[in-house]
């Protein structure tokens, strides 16, 4: 189940939806901006679709459901991106006209010895990769890899997307 997590800002007059960890996001509200705080290893997929204005976002987390339960299947790279998919088109979007954004899948493991063990954020983009493959979707910009925490926004009233890298300025993604 999704909990959409909503706040008005007083300085933009834009509501911030944030989407947490194995959520998704879909929305045609112009005033929405979809947020994945903290990105590690997860990868934040945002879809947009410029003629219809609607813009989704997911929080994959790992890249395989087990396929055993039907809970929170946004959670997964091979679950989540269709899902997603099917969703903004169910909302109005025309498969045409989607571009899709991609950050995340940094490697997090602080412990010495350990980078090439878990690769969870490596083995994450490879399945969202391979995802958006079996759909017939390549994204058009990406800030993935590396070692440092991410935030993801998209604006739906534009499609613009933004990433702020820990320790970098914000940009355009």
């Amino acid at each position: 189940m999704v909990i959409e997590t909503t706040f008005r800002s007083l300085v933009d007059n834009q509501d911030s939806i944030i989407v947490g960890l194995g959520e998704m996001q879909v929305t045609m509200r112009q005033s929405a901006v979809l947020s994945c705080i903290g990105l590690g290893s997860c990868i934040a997929v945002c879809i947009y679709d410029s003629l219809f204005k609607v813009g989704g976002m997911v929080h994959i987390v790992l890249p395989q459901h087990d396929g055993l339960s039907e809970k929170n299947v946004a959670k997964y790279a091979n679950t989540g991106v269709p899902l997603l998919i099917k969703e903004v088109l169910r909302q109005g979007a025309s498969r045409s006209h989607l571009t899709v954004k991609i950050a995340g899948g940094a490697q997090m493991s602080l412990a010495p010895g350990l980078k090439s063990t878990f690769r969870t954020g490596e083995r994450n983009l490879e399945a969202v990769v391979e995802a958006l493959n079996k759909e017939g979707l390549m994204p058009v910009s990406s800030d993935v890899g590396g070692s440092k925490g991410r935030t993801v926004r998209l604006y739906v009233n534009s499609g613009k997307a933004t990433v702020k890298t820990v320790g970098d300025e914000e940009r355009e993604l």
